[in-house]
């Protein structure tokens, strides 16, 4: 009888005296075998687990980082991208200022961050803008397939993006085909729709075509923007993601900052304020109230409080 007391009591020893990290470390290992890759030097220096550069597709541009937490069981995911216009940046520009700290607090609290690349209008792959729209639906889609591995809820989605981003964002978050899950879209800096002709009703005295003769850096963009060819009423209805939203859609969180005159003094154009204006934020946020659909921003409350707000919900 006393040996069998000391065996279970040896039993509750070893037992008890197990540690936080063996969880840690089962939850790498399941990480490092649905990821195939090892984690990496953390570009933030917090406590995740990094894994940089994955692939979610064959296109040169198709990569992306996750950030996890080091015991899984996240309470969501958040997939980020970044801006640039389309034509440039990269991934790595969210690990700066001021998205930063917003990464660090989320992971603080077990959010799963995934930070992505996509294909460029340059991109030998580009068919225009919506290559790379379609680019955002390819990976989360891949992140789906990867979620229970990883100990992400597929029903814990936020869509986030900056500039160009968020208009990836956007046209993902907002269409019942894709947006299975997503609770939530963060644009920030955001454009109103992709059928830039429709900006002519938003900007007073603002003619596409003639900005695209007074701005080369304009001219590039729009020549690229719908796979090198006039566009039909039909490609830019597929582009036209304002004209998405309805009541079902996930909640929005919108914040742009760039005024509303678009020409400079001399006559030139200012781009930020054409691509990154209050003007783009008004108009869709006046069409989720149309539509009852609710909606947040920036003299609210935080991206990352949003981001937390929702998904604790």
């Amino acid at each position: 009888m006393k040996k069998i007391n000391l065996i279970f009591s040896l039993f509750l020893i070893f037992s008890c005296g197990s540690d936080d990290s063996d969880l840690v470390v089962s939850y790498q290992e399941r990480a490092i075998t649905a990821l195939n890759q090892s984690p990496e030097t953390n570009p933030l220096e917090d406590s995740s687990l990094f894994f940089s550069d994955l692939s979610y597709g064959t296109a040169e541009r198709n990569t992306y980082d996750i950030l996890l937490p080091k015991d899984g069981a996240s309470i969501g995911v958040v997939i980020f991208f970044h801006g640039g216009s389309f034509l440039f940046n990269d991934k790595s520009d969210t690990y700066e200022a001021p998205f930063d700290d917003i990464i660090k607090n989320l992971i603080s609290q077990k959010v799963a961050i995934v930070n992505a690349n996509y294909s460029y209008l340059t991109s030998t792959n580009s068919s225009g803008v919506l290559t790379s729209l379609s680019d955002g639906t390819l990976l989360l889609n891949h992140i789906r397939s990867l979620a229970s591995s990883l100990d992400i809820d597929t029903n814990k989605i936020i869509l986030g993006g900056a500039s160009s981003g968020a208009g990836i964002a956007l046209w993902n978050g907002l269409q019942a085909e894709n947006n299975a899950g997503v609770l939530g879209i963060v644009a920030i800096e955001t454009q109103s729709t992709y059928n830039l002709y429709k900006w002519e009703s938003l900007f007073m005295d603002l003619s596409i075509d003639t900005i695209t003769q007074s701005s080369t850096e304009f001219q590039t963009l729009f020549s690229l923007f719908y796979g090198g060819v006039v566009p039909t009423q039909e490609q830019l209805d597929t582009v036209d993601f304002i004209n998405f939203i309805d009541s079902t859609d996930p909640d929005l969180y919108l914040f742009n900052t760039a005024g509303n005159t678009f020409l400079n003094e001399d006559g030139s154009v200012d781009l930020n304020v054409l691509y990154h204006s209050r003007i783009h934020t008004d108009a869709l946020r006046g069409k989720a109230i149309a539509e009852e659909l609710e909606n947040s921003g920036g003299y609210q409350e935080t991206p990352d409080a949003f981001v937390l707000r929702i998904l604790m919900k």
